[in-house]
């Protein structure tokens, strides 16, 4: 009688049964048969390992004594691929060297011939439980790999949502504009952010008001991961709708930092703090007004030397006393560094935290990535786990030698800008791959100032090209008297090095730019109109900018060359 244990144990199992007699082989695969789902079957060792190797069955019952390969010398052969398939070795007798040699070799049971029913099925209840145990254990396994993969895509996919509500909710409307001050000139931002995790403990939001002034915010919250960046992204969504409506003024710009911050102070843990800025610039009074919660001092680049302007606050609490405003005059001032605490709390390899080199790095750099590099020559960044955010306020060639040419917006008008632009520039000293970029990217400028600033060409472009209308609108045209494309070139020498602005002004009411979607999504960046002329120029110099109308382009280019001031 089969116990019903032991046929569950083995119907999903296959068996190799090894045994030269013919008469105890049938016997044998009689008694096998009604057990398991399948069962192989071999007269000699021989036999057995090729049948093993080609079935691969879950157990193998053999006979100790055969012809031509005995049952040791075949479970031999078969552990040399094979360590964990269970053996039930019949024999009559057993000798000690087989004995020991058989257990060496894994044999599972041993079966004392002749063959009784009941000592089979017990050595057969023993072995296929423990294979029933291991692949239960083993589907037990395979289901918790399993869930732990579907809750790591969960969390990878909530991750991203939350990095892409993130992303929407940062602002940096100045990425490829600049604020225009006047008739040249002005102020642009230049930021860079290293996060650390998925979700940052640092934001930040640039936007311009209605009457031309310049808000930031910059925060950065306590810790890391999920908890500090619901903090930053709070605080920001907030910001980014108190600005709404936002007119510039000191009774304005204190209700602004006030409520921003109160608002970030209701949203802590106890035990949280919070370290957040809110800064106007105003290019009219030249002037920056500034509420500063904890967070590092604000350097200027000021007629060749850095001040470090400390903030008045402390970092933000559950409890919030009344802010202090601080103003500062912008007179002489070339650029203004924010950061938060990950750049220059950062120890340097020589010992010291980076911040007694930012006022160095500071002069000696013209953006954010330059900047960036001389921080990762001097400090690891890869043992520095804190979120780094820098961003940049530079002043539009506010000193230097300025060269001013005007050309008809024509074919040979844009050849003799270039010209003239490459001519000054080599006499500066400007040279190799840097000055190569520099003139692409001129080119590019001209370009587009001709065919959208005076051709009014836009969204059309492409359809006037695959029509060969294009080269004979371009060749035909006929500007009116008067109407001319401007090109501003103003060299400044800056600590050793060639600081090189160009800035393209053409007479149209402005050209199509890529919009704010062009930070996440590069595609349709590339695709828009003046987008791959744009890209071209983003790739060929240090910073492109326009300014909010779109009919002024800027560049600017270092170039490592000795100059001196002029």
């Amino acid at each position: 009688m089969i116990d019903p244990l032991l046929k569950s144990y083995t119907s999903d199992l296959a068996v190799l049964c090894v045994e030269d007699d013919p008469v105890g082989a049938a016997i044998i695969h009689k008694m096998l048969e009604p057990l398991f789902g399948h069962v192989y079957s071999a007269s000699n060792g021989a036999e057995g390992v090729r049948e093993f190797q080609q079935q691969q069955p879950d157990l193998i019952v053999s006979d100790l004594m055969m012809p031509v390969m005995d049952g040791i010398s075949m479970l031999r052969e078969i552990r040399k691929s094979n360590q964990k398939t269970p053996v039930l070795l019949m024999t009559a007798s057993l000798e000690h060297v087989h004995l020991v040699e058989a257990i060496n070799l894994g044999v599972s049971k041993f079966l004392a011939k002749p063959l009784r029913v009941d000592a089979l099925q017990r050595a057969l209840f023993a072995v296929t439980r423990e294979l029933y145990l291991e692949r239960v254990a083993e589907q037990a396994r395979q289901q918790e790999v399993e869930l732990l993969q579907y809750r790591n895509r969960y969390h990878s996919l909530q991750q991203e949502l939350a990095q892409a509500k993130e992303r929407h909710i940062v602002n940096n409307l100045f990425e490829t504009q600049y604020l225009q001050h006047a008739d040249h000139g002005g102020w642009l931002v230049d930021l860079l952010q290293q996060p650390r995790d998925i979700m940052s403990g640092d934001s930040y939001s640039v936007v311009r008001t209605n009457d031309n002034t310049l808000l930031l915010f910059l925060a950065d919250a306590m810790g890391h991961g999920l908890s500090a960046s619901v903090t930053s992204m709070l605080a920001t969504a907030f910001f980014n709708y108190a600005v709404q409506g936002y007119s510039s003024g000191e009774l304005e710009f204190a209700a602004l930092a006030t409520s921003v911050m109160n608002f970030a102070a209701q949203n802590l843990l106890e035990d949280e703090v919070f370290s957040g800025l809110v800064l106007e610039l105003d290019p009219q009074r030249k002037s920056v007004q500034l509420a500063s919660c904890g967070m590092p001092a604000l350097l200027l680049a000021r007629n060749g030397r850095v001040e470090r302007i400390r903030g008045a606050n402390p970092p933000v609490s559950a409890f919030l006393p009344p802010l202090q405003l601080q103003r500062i005059n912008l007179d002489g001032v070339s650029d203004i560094l924010l950061a938060t605490d990950g750049l220059g709390d950062a120890a340097t390899r020589e010992g010291g935290a980076y911040r007694e080199r930012l006022s160095t790095d500071l002069l000696g750099t013209a953006t954010t990535r330059e900047l960036f590099a001389q921080y990762s020559c001097q400090s690891d960044d890869s043992q520095n786990d804190d979120d780094i955010t820098i961003v940049r306020l530079t002043a539009v060639a506010t000193e230097g030698q300025r060269h001013c040419f005007t050309a008809p917006p024509t074919l040979a008008g844009l050849s003799y800008l270039q010209t003239q632009a490459s001519q000054q520039l080599e006499a500066a000293g400007a040279a190799g791959e840097r000055l190569d970029n520099l003139e692409l990217a001129l080119s590019e400028a001209l370009l587009n100032a001709f065919e959208h600033g005076f051709l009014g060409m836009g969204a059309d472009k492409p359809r006037l090209m695959q029509d060969d209308a294009y080269d004979g609108l371009v060749m035909a045209a006929a500007p009116e008297q008067g109407v001319e494309i401007s090109l501003e070139l103003i060299l400044v020498p800056r600590m050793g090095r060639l600081q090189v602005w160009l800035e393209v002004a053409d007479p149209g009411s402005g050209f199509e730019v890529p919009n704010r979607c062009d930070r996440h999504d590069r595609k349709s960046a590339a695709t828009a109109t003046a987008g791959r002329g744009f890209m071209i120029m983003q790739r060929s110099v240090d910073l492109v900018r326009y300014n909010p109308a779109g009919n002024r382009l800027l560049l600017m280019q270092m170039f490592d060359v000795e100059t001196t001031q002029n």
